[in-house]
């Protein structure tokens, strides 16, 4: 039997010593994932965690944590995989891993579009307010052609 370089790993333990690395307080990181502060104890108390949860506090904490669960000194490469098999493309050594990136770029991809339309908005409230100042503007150079020409 072959254990793929698998390892335990107590997943919250390992949450927990990330967060102290980066200083992080328990609000900040629970606003981040979107957990009240007072359930961030219970994550760093499980064993196991939840796929898209995990996703999030990759994300959060910018470090990959799937990558705790298995020795291999390197990225495997699903193309790379199938060719050293024999060109056996349904072989799943490293799908885990495959499929665990593809999930954090979904992750990036989704907040990228987020930022992208936070941007727009901005953008356009920005247009918004130059045309409010123009149309002020215009308004001043009236009451100064007017102030001018009661003058003289």
């Amino acid at each position: 039997m072959h254990d793929y370089g698998l390892r335990t790993v107590h997943i919250g333990e390992a949450i927990k010593k990330r967060l102290d690395e980066l200083k992080m307080t328990k609000t900040e990181f629970g606003r981040l994932i979107d957990t009240p502060q007072q359930h961030v104890n219970r994550i760093f108390n499980r064993e196991n965690i939840d796929t898209g949860k995990l996703i999030k506090i990759c994300r959060a904490l910018k470090f990959n944590f799937f990558s705790l669960y298995c020795s291999a000194s390197a990225p495997i490469s699903a193309y790379l995989s199938a060719v050293s098999t024999a060109g056996n493309a349904l072989n799943n050594l490293g799908d885990s891993a495959l499929l665990a990136e593809i999930e954090i770029a979904k992750v990036k991809l989704e907040e990228a579009k987020g930022r992208e339309s936070d941007l727009r908005d901005q953008i356009a409230g920005l247009k918004d307010n130059v045309e409010q100042l123009k149309s002020q503007l215009q308004d001043k150079d009236k009451i100064i052609t007017l102030i001018t020409n009661n003058v003289k």
